[in-house]
């Protein structure tokens, strides 16, 4: 039966929540190329430049929820179809990379000169416990400008979210940590990547490891490609480290990877989507996705 969102219900994820809607505080960032004054509708707001020779530094204590927002300015020498990256740094360490599409917008400009706006992009990270320093440098070929403000979430309680299954997956994985707990995850590989159907608009979490075999060390790159309606948002990107101190319960010869956290947007109406790992080669991954518990009953 078609409701809200096509899904199974986990009795372990009816408790969990998470922040969909929170406010939020700016930050003060250091380095850059500069600022630079954007008009939006009637307000003006100041924006960072980034320079792919001079980090956007900050230093700043965990555990925290950072938002970093985006927009492209666009120049004469962009393709038809001009997209830009982030690159994030988390103490030295590339800790994601993301793509988006940069879509001019007719209601933006610069405060001062002439040139197109694009339109906002977000980016959210979680700084973990303790002292840490946050580096952002622009990612891929461009010929116009990055500019970006940086956000920490201030405390608030969010709505309580639910986990949920996706339609065709590879393989059902309880992930067990050394306390006992354990929590269900939705293995997928090349060969069979994860499909399920949504109605939006809601906000989806989905957390995500990369596989690991036991005698792989250090740090691994991988990308995520998800499809919308069969067409690709931009790119996911993620390094990671493997987990010891949890184990799959149906597979020991695979180490988890550390969690990576992404929310995905799904706009109004009905959407089916598809998630492939698409690097490195022969990837697998296990992943778990959750969605607001007020989206699921109102779909009853």
């Amino acid at each position: 039966m078609m409701t809200r969102a096509i899904l199974i219900l986990l009795a372990a994820g009816l408790t969990m929540s998470g922040p969909a809607s929170a406010s939020w505080k700016s930050l003060k960032t250091r380095g850059g190329g500069g600022k630079v004054c954007l008009r939006v509708g009637s307000e003006e707001l100041s924006y960072r430049v980034l320079d792919s020779d001079k980090p956007l530094r900050l230093k700043l204590r965990g555990p925290k929820r950072i938002k970093l927002v985006s927009r492209y300015l666009f120049h004469e020498g962009d393709p038809e179809d001009p997209r830009y990256g982030l690159r994030v740094f988390l103490d030295g360490q590339e800790e994601v990379r993301r793509l988006f599409r940069a879509n001019a917008l007719p209601n933006l400009a610069l405060c001062e000169g002439e040139g197109e706006v694009g339109a906002l992009r977000k980016l959210y990270l979680d700084i973990p416990t303790g002292q840490h320093e946050l580096e952002v440098l622009p990612a891929g070929e461009i010929a116009g400008q990055v500019a970006l403000r940086l956000f920490r979430e201030s405390s608030g309680k969010g709505p309580t979210y639910v986990s949920f299954a996706p339609e065709v997956f590879d393989k059902v994985w309880r992930l067990q940590f050394e306390s006992g707990r354990t929590s269900t995850y939705y293995h997928f590989n090349a060969d069979k990547p994860l499909r399920f159907e949504v109605i939006g608009p809601t906000t989806l979490q989905i957390n995500t490891r990369l596989d690991f075999e036991q005698q792989m060390s250090g740090s691994t790159a991988y990308e995520l490609q998800i499809l919308q309606d069969g067409e690709s948002l931009p790119g996911f990107f993620y390094h990671t480290k493997k987990l010891s101190s949890a184990s799959y319960l149906e597979n020991p010869e695979i180490l988890p990877g550390e969690r990576k956290k992404l929310r995905l947007s799904v706009p109004e109406g009905l959407h089916r989507y598809e998630i492939h790992c698409t690097g490195p080669d022969h990837c697998g991954v296990a992943a778990r996705i959750r969605i607001p518990e007020a989206d699921l009953k109102g779909s009853r």
